[in-house]
């Protein structure tokens, strides 16, 4: 008899079928962490049929040891309701983003890392009204 299939390799989202016959058997799923993503943003894994989210693909790509950053696209319904929970409180932590990140189908990672951003352009934006009506009264401050 020929030998046993190597074990599937385990990661943050579970297991991956090896490719072959076995893997032709499998429904194609999305992983954990983009679950709910439309199928026109997967892709598959090299010559399986597991489906992985574009988002998650260079991952799976990087050499050992150096995982790849890569740009997060948030959806309009994402960003919608980033924005309602930013208008809300410009601060989210703890139980309240883990709920949230997992909501939206997002990592607790990328909606602290959307706050913060989202804060800098909030401050950013403040600042130039308020040189604008500085300005407008006549009066002017120094350039940062």
């Amino acid at each position: 008899p020929p030998p046993p299939p190597p074990p599937p390799f385990w990661g943050p989202w579970g297991s991956l079928p090896e490719p072959g016959p076995a893997a032709q058997l499998l429904p194609p799923p999305l992983c954990i962490a983009c679950r709910g993503v439309p199928p026109a943003w997967a892709t598959r894994l090299g010559d399986t049929d597991f489906l992985i989210s574009k988002c998650c693909l260079p991952i799976f790509k990087a050499k050992p040891g150096k995982a790849k950053r890569v740009r997060t696209i948030f959806t309009s319904e994402q960003l919608a309701r980033l924005e309602k929970e930013f208008a809300r409180q410009q601060y989210m932590v703890g139980t309240e983003r883990c709920l949230l990140a997992s909501a939206l189908c997002l990592t607790e990672e990328q909606v602290k890392v959307w706050f913060q951003n989202r804060r800098i352009k909030w401050r950013k934006q403040s600042l130039e009204q308020q040189q604008a009506k500085l300005a407008r009264m006549g009066l002017s401050t120094p350039q940062r």
